[in-house]
């Protein structure tokens, strides 16, 4: 029992925090200033029904969360994720997409791969990013430097 309300503190802390992640509206977004280290997120190859999410990360990432704005997700496969062990959920309806392992994987630092693939409806013409967290073994928020631009397809 004790080890499935820590697990239930990992993913409450994956939902909650972070407040202040930087989001992209057409435009890419940088924080963090003149740091060595750099974690970005990106579209991919993409068609009009799936899409690649690159990740560079110069750090292990233990979790990750971002809401997808356009089209409605479908499903998801492969890459980085499904490499380690990751479980990954969506809400179509509000286009939140979590990351997880509960056996404590983690994406190693390094990384410079496809996240995931998504699959989605084509009910849109236009797909963004938003309200991106990526988080450390310690369930801790961290910077995300590069914010790639929305696509069109």
């Amino acid at each position: 029992m004790k080890k499935l309300s820590i697990y239930y503190l990992f993913i409450t802390m994956l939902f909650l925090g972070c407040n202040d992640s930087p989001t992209s509206n057409n435009n890419s977004t940088t924080t963090g200033g003149s740091s060595p280290n750099l974690i970005s997120l990106e579209f991919g190859n993409y068609t009009n029904t799936s899409v690649d999410i690159i990740i560079n990360t110069s750090e292990n990432i233990s979790g990750f969360q971002f809401t997808i704005i356009g089209p409605i997700i479908t499903g998801y496969s492969g890459g980085l994720a499904n490499q380690y062990g990751f479980s990954i959920a969506n809400n179509p309806n509000t286009g939140i997409i979590i990351g997880y392992s509960l056996s404590g994987n983690m994406i190693p630092s390094g990384s410079n791969d496809i996240l995931t693939t998504l699959t989605f409806d084509n009910n849109n013409s236009q797909i963004c990013f938003e309200n991106v967290i990526l988080s450390d073994p310690d369930a801790l928020a961290l910077n995300v430097d590069f914010i790639g631009d929305c696509i069109d397809y």
